[in-house]
């Protein structure tokens, strides 16, 4: 069977047009504590990372109450718990990592500083390759210079901020291969900028925010700085609080060329204290920055911001803490969500060991998981890695038909376009959701693709007839972690590799009892299933196999599989019956299914919850069926059952 990794032809709709990226409107809730290494450890975490549900990498320091016997660390959350990994430790102690950006579970890139005299530092770079953190040899410009933030969008590009003997910004570039460095002076004459967080969202867009001390004002005023892909530019933006002197920029997150949101807070230096604290938050579109945005009262005395994390116009996630006392002696987490319309306040939990000494330094979000924020506990003497994580709710789900039409629900499943009026000789067989729910691919029997919305067409099988045949038709596809690739599946279990998805085997050789129906990823997108009508399940790279109805009586045939976040997966046959593996208390919950009612028409697919606490089964006719039912229960939006269609629903996505 052939494995395609290069595009043939690209299905697009039929105006040629680019798609309208409508993003998803999402929002992190019900925060959970994850479990953490030892509190015994004097441990840090300052910055975080997350490829997928199994992987996170968090990093700080051992030692960090006494800052000259300080040690760089680093903990890895593989979706139940964190431990700590090997980091190399520089020539000297005094050493801490302050932010990190992961683009796989086998590549990551922490900087920070380590001392070299008790009154020098320089940068610290250190690279993860799956294993352990190595320190990256690099260059500093000073004996005097640190970094604060780093951004990765691949393994060839990088790029580090920080500040440079105490009056320049401090500017470093990976290049796949080496580091550079360059500086620039702030924008004000006798001001020592410091550069605090970096965030790209394409190789020419960058932003990198922090905050300059200047000698001849009281206070901090807030500085960032823009990357067009050849030079960094820096401004004060002007739409600062009053007095502009008192606000400091902590985090960035861009989620696009020209969309970038920087946190912070803005505070009084005239003495008033942590009591005059509250957070600030601007966004950087159509290259100028707009005036603070309109935040929830502050819930106690005093609330600052240090971490943010933006997928989408509609949904970011910032973090910090509230103070409780004016003088910043107790202090407890603090969110705030944006759902594209306002920022919200969310209920974050605290280190029930260390009450009213808990705080987040850091957040990152994925689009198809979770937020995921860390911080510590401290007890005056000695600190805590404490974090938690939030599950992303998206509300909603759409259907296609067998002529490409879409139909959407809930506000959470926009409607990006369809191929109901697009002559196309092959049938739509399914349909894939990008991570972030702004985006979705159909899929056609000829492997035609078809990329609505965010979603990217990385190649297809569609071609003239004849050009290339397939030994048997496309009946379904599946989308990378990241979005960044698909596969495709035939019904002899064929693979078609596209963009980033790696080709891990298929069944293209086997004899099959039944044929194949369809496939799903694993969480991490480094492996997938492949599930056959009778039940058959056949695994590929990491995904693990826990059990199948291969061999064993159906009522009704297989027609789809689903993937949670939590592991495991279910099958789903066309009365609605699911089957859930593995089996018991370790396998995903059964909910409840349709296999006893009788259906209008056949079941002819599934999808989960964000969450994994419950799933949709949707019908030839447009039905939909949500289970667990009640309250509990994934919400129900609505339905195209008991309305004409001109052709039958084939796949129903989240």
């Amino acid at each position: 069977m052939l494995v395609a990794t290069s595009m043939v032809l690209v299905a697009v709709p039929a105006s040629g047009a680019a798609p309208i990226i409508v993003p998803a409107t999402v929002t992190a809730s019900n925060w959970t504590v994850a479990p953490n290494v030892s509190s015994s450890l004097d441990l840090s975490q300052q910055g975080v990372s997350c490829v997928t549900s199994t992987f996170c990498m968090a990093v700080g320091a051992l030692n960090e109450a006494d800052p000259s016997t300080a040690l760089p660390a680093a903990q890895m959350w593989d979706g139940s718990g964190w431990t700590s990994v090997t980091v190399q430790q520089p020539a000297n102690p005094g050493s801490h990592l302050d932010a990190v950006s992961c683009v796989s579970a086998t590549w990551c890139v922490a900087v920070g500083q380590t001392d070299v005299t008790n009154s020098t530092n320089q940068t610290l770079i250190e690279q993860w390759d799956g294993s352990r953190f190595s320190v990256v040899a690099a260059t500093s410009p000073s004996n005097q210079s640190y970094l604060d933030g780093v951004s990765c969008l691949n393994t060839s590009f990088c790029m580090a901020v920080g500040a440079s003997t105490n009056t320049s910004s401090l500017f470093a570039q990976w290049n796949g291969s080496s580091w550079s460095f360059t500086t620039s002076g702030a924008p004000l004459g006798e001001s020592i900028p410091n550069l605090t967080a970096v965030s790209c969202g394409r190789t020419v867009n960058c932003m990198a925010v922090g905050y300059i001390n200047n000698p001849g004002i009281s206070g901090q005023a807030a500085l960032a700085y823009h990357w067009d892909g050849s030079a960094w530019e820096g401004t004060l933006p002007s739409n600062l609080p009053a007095p502009i002197n008192d606000n400091i920029f902590r985090s960035v997150s861009c989620v696009g060329p020209f969309d970038c949101t920087a946190a912070g807070y803005a505070y009084n230096s005239n003495g008033a204290g942590f009591a005059a604290e509250v957070p600030l938050v601007e966004t950087w579109k159509d290259v100028k920055w707009s005036a603070p945005a309109t935040l929830p009262p502050v819930p106690h005395v005093g609330l600052g911001l240090d971490g943010i994390s933006c997928f989408s116009e509609t949904s970011c996630t910032a973090v910090g803490n509230n103070y409780l006392a004016a003088n910043g002696s107790t202090y407890d987490t603090a969110a705030l969500t944006w759902d594209g319309q306002t920022w919200a306040m969310a209920s974050t939990p605290n280190d029930s060991n260390l009450p009213n000494t808990s705080y987040f330094n850091g957040v990152d979000c994925l689009t198809d998981w979770a937020c995921m924020a860390v911080g510590n506990a401290s007890n005056g003497s000695t600190l805590s890695a404490f974090a938690a994580w939030a599950p992303i709710a998206r509300s909603g789900y759409r259907f296609v038909a067998s002529d490409g039409g879409v139909f959407n629900y809930g506000s959470g499943a926009p409607f990006l376009g369809s191929n109901g009026a697009m002559p196309w000789p092959f049938p739509v067989v399914g349909m894939a959701t990008s991570p972030a729910g702004d985006g979705y691919y159909l899929v056609s029997s000829d492997g035609g693709i078809f990329a609505f919305g965010s979603a990217t067409n990385y190649g297809s099988i569609g071609v003239i007839p004849g050009l290339q045949p397939l030994n048997k038709p496309i009946v379904g596809m599946a989308v990378t972690a990241d979005g960044g690739g698909y596969w495709l599946v035939a019904s002899d279990g064929g693979v078609f590799a596209f963009g980033d998805a790696q080709f891990l085997g298929s069944a293209g050789a086997i004899v099959l009892n039944k044929p194949i129906v369809g496939m799903a990823a694993t969480p991490n997108g480094l492996g997938y299933y492949l599930v056959a009508s009778d039940g058959g399940i056949f695994t590929y790279g990491n995904a693990t196999f826990a059990g199948s109805m291969g061999g064993r009586p159906l009522n009704k045939p297989v027609v789809g599989m689903a993937v949670p976040v939590t592991g495991g997966y279910y099958l789903v046959a066309s009365d609605g019956g699911i089957f859930s593996f593995p089996t018991g208390s370790s396998g995903p919950p059964f909910f409840g299914s349709t296999g006893a009612i009788v259906l209008n028409k056949p079941v002819v697919g599934m999808t989960v919850t964000a969450e994994g606490t419950g799933y949709y089964l949707g019908a030839a006719d447009g039905g939909i069926f949500s289970f667990p039912e009640g309250p509990a229960g994934p919400t129900f939006y609505g339905s195209r059952g008991g309305q004409p269609l001109n052709s039958p629903i084939v796949g129903v996505s989240g």
